[in-house]
């Protein structure tokens, strides 16, 4: 089996970033170089076809195979969303004013957003941490990496602002 289609095929039917270390025990007895030149070599020829297709790093060793930027505009009707309308506008709020207290949440999104908080805390997008009567709020490294954005807070909080048009 030819490591780096096994890799392309991985990548391929992932819906989400796969480490160096999950193509390792998919690829079984390869050293993490190999992977990293298969990887590298596959990032290359997709960058050089003409192709709607990339391979992403997602944070510090995670990869993705996705359409292009240019497409997803056309793609999105395609793609189910993972969480509503609603549920991500809670998130861009939670996620802009970070840190964020529950309680001003509610304020600002109605009492709805308790359970869009605890959606999003199920799917680890958030973490909350005890204080007081409510909790504070902020965003994880794999709602970073799920979304394709900076792990930095300023840095995502700027492409965030960018993104949604928030000067």
């Amino acid at each position: 089996m030819k490591i780096k289609q096994l890799i392309e095929a991985a990548l391929f039917v992932s819906t989400e970033p796969i480490t160096l270390d999950e193509l390792k025990h998919i690829a079984g007895n390869i050293s993490t170089s190999e992977i990293k030149q298969a990887l590298d070599s596959l990032i290359k020829r997709y960058e050089l076809n003409i192709s709607a297709l990339e391979i992403r790093r997602i944070g510090n060793n995670g990869y993705i195979m996705q359409a292009k930027d240019a497409y997803s505009n056309s793609l999105i009707e395609l793609v189910e969303p993972t969480v509503s309308r609603e549920v991500l506008k809670t998130l861009s709020l939670i996620a802009l004013k970070q840190p964020i207290t529950q309680a001003e949440v509610v304020k600002s999104r109605g009492y709805s957003a308790y359970a869009h908080v605890k959606e999003l805390l199920f799917k680890e997008f958030l973490l909350a941490t005890p204080q007081g009567n409510t909790k504070i709020l902020k965003t994880t490294k794999r709602f970073s990496d799920y979304f394709s954005l900076p792990n930095e807070l300023l840095m995502l909080k700027k492409e965030l602002a960018n993104q949604l048009n928030i000067k």
